[in-house]
């Protein structure tokens, strides 16, 4: 029998959710270094806001936090995707950054992210997706956490 391929939708984060997330990403913001996500305070803020969704595979299991116009005009970046630690590793967080890259598309020509040196994984993430590391030369900006690599993705 075929496995089906789980599609992942991004919605923006309502109260309902919060509950769920606050059981793991104020945990999770932390170890990834993002204080900005390390409070449950902060998710209450967040419902509604613009740049803030949870990916959904029937439940939402994951968390993804961007900006537009940003680093350049014309772009993105994402500044936070966290999987709820029991889905790591299946595929979900690739499946919401693809699923960001096109909801992205019309209006942003690239998708930029900050990988702290720290964080090597994730730089592998990353470059399995697709993401291009740039020169010092190319940086969009200075990061706010050296050492750490700017990555890039054409959309569209």
């Amino acid at each position: 029998m075929a496995r089906r391929r789980t599609l992942t939708k991004l919605r923006p984060l309502r109260k309902g959710d919060l509950a769920g997330l606050a059981r793991w990403l104020p945990q999770t913001a932390a170890d990834l270094g993002c204080p900005r996500w390390a409070s449950e305070e902060r998710l209450h803020d967040a419902i509604g806001e613009q740049g803030v969704l949870v990916a959904v595979e029937g439940e939402p299991v994951a968390f993804v936090a961007y900006e537009t116009g940003a680093p350049k005009r014309g772009s993105a970046r994402v500044r936070l995707l966290a999987v709820a630690p029991g889905q790591r590793r299946l595929g979900i967080g690739g499946r919401a950054a693809l699923a960001l890259e096109k909801r992205l598309a019309e209006s942003s020509k690239r998708l930029y992210v900050l990988v702290p040196a720290k964080l090597g994984l994730t730089y592998y993430f990353w470059l399995r997706l697709g993401y291009r590391p740039l020169t010092q030369r190319e940086w969009p900006a200075r990061p706010e956490e050296p050492p750490s690599a700017w990555m890039v993705r054409s959309l569209g």
